[in-house]
């Protein structure tokens, strides 16, 4: 298993909460997690595939290749805008 931390507007396209637990197998990429939470979450899913939604791996941008193990860290980042 995996967590998913979400923040944001995420939160409310799976029922508030702010973290998910997600099985993993061997040798998981981002792409195949993706995928189940398009399964389970179709919306938040959605949002991944369309790249609206940003997946972070230990505090560093994600690509669909990046492998996974228990132990990383990953947070799904809303679009998001600042500045002065």
């Amino acid at each position: 298993m995996v967590q998913v931390r979400l923040f944001g507007m995420l939160k409310t396209l799976v029922s508030g909460v702010s973290m998910l637990e997600m099985p993993l197998s061997e040798g998981a990429q981002v792409k195949d997690l993706v995928d189940s939470l398009h399964i389970q979450y179709p919306d938040l899913g959605e949002l991944l595939l369309q790249k609206k939604v940003v997946v972070s791996v230990n505090q560093e941008i994600a690509h669909w290749e990046t492998a996974l193990v228990e132990s990383d860290e990953i947070a799904l980042l809303p679009p998001f805008a600042g500045g002065a």
